[in-house]
């Protein structure tokens, strides 16, 4: 099966167990931060740093924000990438986990407590926003429209504007049996999905592509938009 046609399928809800595991994410971004690290290896099969990392792969330029960055893993690599990673996030647990491990290693990263609908960043601040594996404030469209407002625009001479990378809005497993855990976990995005992203983008100006990549036993599919003016 081609990730496209893998991409098909219900977009239901698992009633109950969905309900439940809704309640654990929340619980795991407040009170059992602690265990969020432990969690995400679990239910990613030992993969999660390395679904995590991919967005860097197509990071542009050198300021980079992550819109809630959990625990602070990505904000650990770019620093070691050399990049100027900035971070938000909503959870003061998560704030505090990740203050203890950027002390541990010596690492840099400025973070402020805030939401992804009101960022609280001057216009054109930068070059790239990632976010992996988002709640679905996300997809809000204040969050969208203050995407591109903080995204550097398009430079004289053809350099293209700031750009927005999501992973995590879907999550294809290659294997038959386990694919059906699939939608417990990830959610079951219908064939629509991925055009309704790229729609709403675009009506805040920012022109996006979805990317599937192989890695870890699953394909992701990476949402790549840019800034068009």
């Amino acid at each position: 099966m081609d990730a496209s046609a893998a991409r098909r399928g219900s977009s239901r809800p698992v009633r109950w167990f969905g309900s439940l595991y809704l309640w654990a994410c929340r619980r795991l971004y407040n009170e059992f931060a602690w265990s969020y690290d432990a969690a995400s290896w679990l239910v990613s099969a030992g993969h999660w740093a390395e679904w995590r990392r991919l967005a860097l792969d197509y990071v542009e330029g050198s300021q980079v924000l992550e819109i809630g960055f959990g625990t602070g893993e990505l904000l650990l690599e770019m620093a070691r990438r050399g990049l100027t990673g900035y971070g938000l996030d909503l959870s003061p647990a998560m704030q505090r986990i990740t203050a203890g491990k950027l002390r541990r290693r010596r690492a840099e990263a400025p973070r402020v407590r805030g939401l992804a609908q009101r960022l609280p960043f001057a216009d054109g601040s930068f070059d790239t926003l990632v976010s992996t594996f988002p709640a679905e404030y996300i997809g809000d469209p204040a969050s969208l429209r203050e995407c591109e407002r903080v995204l550097r625009g398009p430079a004289p001479g053809g350099r293209s504007g700031g750009r927005l990378v999501v992973v995590g809005l879907g999550v294809i497993v290659k294997n038959p049996w386990l694919r059906r855990l699939t939608p417990i976990f990830y959610g079951a995005p219908d064939d629509g999905h991925f055009r309704r992203w790229t729609e709403a983008l675009l009506q805040v100006g920012l022109r996006a592509q979805v990317l599937d990549r192989d890695v870890g036993g699953v394909t992701l599919p990476v949402l790549v938009a840019e800034k068009m003016a």
